[in-house]
């Protein structure tokens, strides 16, 4: 897999608040608020509708459904260990839930920066939050500026896979495109900090070609594909360039932070093929779900053992693979950040 690396050097691959800074603030804790898709989403899906509400989701952790698009934990829950923090509330349980001081997931999987397959977005996303801004469930200055807040975002997958049904697989009018989508996914990160959030980290586009749904040929399980690939390095490479300007601008150096969400994958999926060489692992390629339905893992269809695959269905990482991603970000927090 070309390109792995293009962020690498002096980038940080993830910056946050230091704990011993929360400690000091108001409010005693970091306070984490999530944007974006599935990789993110910890509970917003509709509980009527298929997909991570139903069986075989959560079956690793917590062994039942919980509205995570995995048999166990997604990005978000381990940002929020590191922070030291639970995964906070997602926004569409936050009138059931008492633990809303920790921050609140936006996040609904299958939204996009554009509308997409699901009418949200990460402008409605913000809306949501603006407006519990104004209704004081959050205080802007002891909540946010005060405190050591922090915004994940993760959105852009989605879009693409959209343009592409839109277009019927053509490539007309791609690179304008990215540079739309660029373009509005920074003015939201910009907007995201306005209201208050003190440090904004965005996630890169995944290693889109290697997710099971873009292997080549189909069901082989065999090869990434290329081109998607390279077009995922050009959107991060733009969305890297964009962030450097809003820290610019921002006059502050790290403000807005990159989180390399394509290297660690990439990282992690070679990690597993060599384990896959000398141990029970399975190829990494090859999803735990054989039996998928509308994008959806059926029950029947699940591994008996997710924890031997790196992707639980066709574009969604198992909860082991997502362990072995973050190990890898892991890496680079233990060396630039001192928590």
């Amino acid at each position: 897999m070309e390109g792995k690396g293009f962020l690498l050097g002096g980038l940080l691959l993830f910056c946050i608040a230091a704990i011993s800074t929360a400690k000091n603030s108001p409010n005693g804790s970091p306070k984490l608020f999530v944007f974006g898709d599935s990789y993110v989403d910890t509970g917003n899906w509709p509980r009527n509708v298929r997909g991570p509400w139903k069986e075989p989701y959560g079956k690793t952790f917590p062994g039942k459904p919980n509205g995570r698009a995995s048999d166990g934990r997604v990005l978000t829950d381990h940002i929020a260990s590191f922070l030291g923090i639970e995964s906070p509330t997602p926004y569409q349980l936050r009138n059931t839930s008492k633990n809303t001081q920790q921050g609140l997931n936006f996040a609904l999987g299958g939204s996009g920066v554009f509308p997409s397959w699901k009418n949200d977005t990460l402008t409605v996303q913000i809306d949501q939050f603006e407006q519990l801004l104004k209704e004081n469930v959050y205080s802007r200055q002891c909540d946010l500026e005060y405190s050591s807040s922090v915004a994940l975002v993760s959105s852009g997958s989605n879009d693409y896979s959209f343009y592409a049904a839109a277009k019927k697989g053509s490539k007309d009018g791609l690179p304008a495109f990215t540079k739309g989508l660029v373009k509005q996914l920074a003015a939201d990160l910009q907007r995201i900090n306005r209201l208050g959030v003190k440090k904004v980290v965005v996630a890169t586009l995944p290693v889109i070609g290697c997710l099971p749904i873009h292997i080549i040929p189909p069901n082989s399980y065999q090869n990434c594909d290329e081109e998607s690939n390279k077009n995922a390095r050009i959107h991060n490479k733009l969305l890297l360039k964009a962030v450097k300007k809003l820290n610019t601008d921002d006059g502050k150096k790290s403000t807005f932070v990159v989180l390399d969400l394509y290297n660690a994958m990439v990282s992690a999926i070679d990690q597993f093929r060599q384990g896959a060489a000398n141990t029970e692992y399975k190829n990494p390629l090859q999803p735990c779900c054989s039996k998928i339905v509308d994008f959806i893992c059926s029950a029947e269809g699940v591994c008996p053992n997710p924890k031997l695959s790196f992707f639980f269905d066709l574009t969604h990482p198992s909860d082991n693979g997502w362990n072995a991603i973050f190990s890898f970000l892991q890496c680079s927090l233990s060396k630039d950040l001192k928590v």
